[in-house]
């Protein structure tokens, strides 16, 4: 965020510790969509999403008078995000292991190609589909730290400095775990690929 920016959310925080409900709103309204992929992404249900973020946003404002200003709002909030839906996998995941609905992933609306009026045929879509949703069963297969940072890597786009604050880790914690996501989709995608490049 710019310079500016952060004095404004600094000054919006202010006005929400001493009760001003309007500006605690001004940071919902500015964060809801990004937070709710998060949510969604993690627990993979459109309305235990919708739970969870109503959630963590319930707990960022009881409890914003703990918020220090040396961390940003976001970074902040993300971790009360977080941990509810680690939370929330933990209790499911004794009764049956959740299944995410395809991720969608920061630069998966940049994949469209324009080359001269050629479109794709429709082997090309079946097959980029199909990908797709091999990736997503990839990920969603991953362990739940390896899982968590990437997909705050990959998908909310998030710098390792700030995944680190986020998951309350050293920066050097989330490189492995993100190295390691990475393999494991090597790994797990491989055979697949494999074949697809044999053919």
């Amino acid at each position: 965020m710019q310079g500016h920016e952060i004095e404004l959310e600094l000054q919006l925080i202010e006005k929400v510790k001493k009760g001003e409900r309007f500006a605690f709103d001004f940071l919902v309204d500015k964060y809801k969509e990004k937070a709710f992929a998060l949510a969604f992404n993690m627990v993979g249900n459109y309305e235990d999403a919708k739970d969870v973020l109503q959630d963590a946003f319930v707990r960022a404002y009881v409890n914003v008078k703990d918020f220090r200003t040396d961390s940003s709002f976001y970074t902040w909030f993300y971790r009360i995000l977080v941990n509810l839906c680690r939370d929330f996998l933990r209790r499911k995941s004794a009764a049956k292991r959740i299944r995410p609905s395809p991720l969608k992933l920061k630069y998966e609306e940049e994949e469209t190609i324009d080359v001269v009026d050629n479109r794709p045929n429709p082997f090309e879509v079946t097959l980029s589909k199909e990908v797709k949703e091999m990736i997503d069963e990839a990920v969603n297969l991953l362990p739940e730290k390896q899982r968590m940072v990437f997909t705050l890597k990959h998908i909310q786009g998030l710098k390792l400095n700030e995944i680190a604050v986020i998951l309350n880790c050293r920066e050097s914690t989330v490189k492995v775990h993100l190295y390691r996501a990475m393999r494991n989709l090597q790994k797990s995608l491989l055979p697949y690929l494999s074949t697809a490049g044999g053919s």
